[in-house]
């Protein structure tokens, strides 16, 4: 079975994680790819979870045209890249990190390096991470056996 393409909104159960649904729906847009979104809640946060901040979450997805999934699970970058493979994400939405870095990002680009990730920051300026086109990864490669 084919997997269709999407593009994936990472949130936290924070509020002003809207503004990264908002940027996934225009970029969704601009690609004609359906936006999923994706929150990853610690698992050992169980019934301390913000439902009032979820629902909220879960509505501007839905009236932005997306179905938001949560997942309870102590690795959020691992369950992020799971979901991004299994459901063949295009382009990845996320916070800016804010010190202390948690690495969130960081391991999102390890392991989905074909990937681009938008970050969008507080202000709601956008910070890119673009995969190297694979001549500028071959020629990077020859450099570093010269």
């Amino acid at each position: 079975m084919k997997k269709s393409k999407t593009v994936l909104v990472c949130v936290t159960g924070q509020r002003d994680c809207d503004r990264l649904i908002r940027t996934g729906k225009k970029i969704a847009d601009e690609l004609s790819l359906p936006l999923q979104v994706l929150c990853v809640q610690p698992a050992s946060a169980g019934f301390d979870t913000d439902c009032e901040e979820l629902e909220y979450l879960r509505q501007t997805a839905r009236d932005f045209g997306a179905e938001m999934t949560v997942y309870f699970n102590d690795d959020a970058p691992l369950m992020a890249v799971s979901i991004a493979k299994r459901n063949g994400a295009a382009h990845i939405v996320t916070g800016m990190a804010e010190a202390p870095v948690n690495g969130f990002v960081d391991m999102l680009h390890k392991l989905l390096p074909a990937v681009p990730i938008s970050m969008v920051a507080k202000d709601g300026k956008i910070y890119n991470i673009c995969p190297a086109k694979k001549d500028e990864r071959t020629a990077k490669t020859l450099m570093m056996q010269n």
